[in-house]
């Protein structure tokens, strides 16, 4: 299986949240994260912003914590309806 199709089948065994399978529907999206490396942003809090004086690992560290939370979040909102999407906020 390639990586797109991999990708794909993890990201569609996340069960669509319904209201009444949170704990379910949370425990499949930190394993599917988990799984593609992608799960940085659930495990570590945000780096204060960056400054002038930060350094090239600091900078590194926050590209790595702002991919992983954009990608999270896109993963996520595939796997919630619509209309409970509209309750999430749209920046994080």
């Amino acid at each position: 299986m390639n990586s797109v199709s991999s990708i794909s089948a993890n990201v569609n065994n996340i069960p669509v949240l319904d209201g009444t399978n949170f704990k379910k529907w949370k425990e499949h999206v930190i394993i599917v994260l988990g799984c593609m490396d992608l799960d940085y942003a659930l495990r570590e809090d945000r780096l204060p912003d960056l400054t002038s004086a930060s350094t090239a690992e600091q900078r590194s560290t926050m590209e790595k914590w702002e991919r992983s939370n954009r990608m999270s979040l896109m993963i996520m909102k595939h796997s919630i309806p619509e209309a409970i999407r509209g309750a999430i906020l749209k920046e994080t």
